[in-house]
């Protein structure tokens, strides 16, 4: 199969619940529409950063058709179907393709701890669907990553076209690169590593943190593009002191993306269980923290 155009940066698009427990389309539509103004190519939909396991199947079929809907065309559309349940993750990725997904993201079975055969099977059947698939290796959530060996073999699956990479042994994660790269489109899943995944033959970012900074990690993307090594450096600064304001913030990583949407007055709604938002005086200082981020970096988000 040829590689597919898909590339730039995608965000893996927070799900915004209202204070109901559920999917808030206004908040949605907003921002979808805020982060395709950012410069964004597409979105995943219902990954771990949208909390699809605090989800129904059929709750989570709703919020495929809510941002087909709204997007109408005007971006790549992945769906995150990966499930603890390998039947629910066949009816979701069905699902997707009716609706008209460009493709689908998957992880390999979590939890059970299956044996190469078993994830070879398990993409197998996903495939057979017929829906573009993209893998998505993230040893953390599924307590077992994807050696080379096995990575290799599905990748010569038909209807395997890309590959996100969330694991951070960077030699091997090359070896892999340099190995499928003329068939896989490969996506940094941790934007910390963007840039040296990139000079690697990434085609781009699958982002959690573009919900928060969308126009930096765009930025960063486009910089590497250009070759603007001081607006690289900006934007690296940027994303990762980003991500120590998040481990250093005592939040679970979702609940502390919500919460930094609040503080920058970004449409991302609440979290539901078990995650908690931060409190309203720990979003005032996460915003604090923020502008003092922008302001070491030398970027001032204000004229943005």
């Amino acid at each position: 199969m040829a590689i597919v155009s898909w590339g730039g940066v995608m965000p893996a698009l927070a799900t915004p619940f209202g204070r109901d427990g559920r999917l808030d389309e206004s908040l949605l539509a907003t921002l979808i529409d805020l982060l395709l103004s950012e410069g964004v190519s597409g979105f995943v939909v219902g990954g771990s950063t949208g909390e699809y396991y605090s989800m129904s199947v059929p709750e989570r079929t709703g919020l495929f058709e809510a941002v087909a809907r709204h997007v109408a065309g005007r971006s790549v559309l992945i769906a995150g179907t990966s499930s603890i349940n390998h039947a629910e993750t066949l009816e979701l990725s069905k699902a997707a393709k009716g609706i008209g997904y460009d493709g689908c993201m998957v992880l390999p079975p979590v939890y059970c701890l299956p044996k190469p055969a078993e994830i070879v099977r398990a993409f197998e059947e996903i495939t057979a669907i017929g829906l573009p698939v993209m893998v998505y290796n993230n040893p953390a959530r599924v307590g077992l990553g994807l050696s080379y060996d096995l990575a290799l073999q599905i990748a010569h699956l038909p209807g395997i076209v890309a590959y996100k990479e969330s694991a951070r042994d960077l030699y091997a994660i090359a070896d892999l690169y340099y190995a499928t790269r003329d068939r896989l489109a490969h996506f940094a899943g941790l934007e910390p590593y963007g840039s040296a995944l990139l000079s690697r033959g990434a085609k781009g970012i699958v982002s959690t943190i573009s919900n928060v900074c969308g126009r930096e990690v765009v930025d960063y993307y486009r910089a590497f593009q250009s070759n603007d090594m001081q607006m690289l450096s900006r934007s690296q600064q940027v994303i990762d002191e980003m991500y120590r304001l998040l481990t250093q913030s005592g939040l679970s990583n979702f609940a502390f993306v919500k919460s930094a949407m609040a503080a920058l007055g970004r449409p991302g709604g609440s979290v539901r269980a078990p995650h908690l938002m931060a409190d309203q005086a720990q979003i005032e200082k996460i915003g604090r923290s923020i502008e003092g981020i922008y302001a070491r970096a030398g970027i001032n988000r204000t004229r943005r």
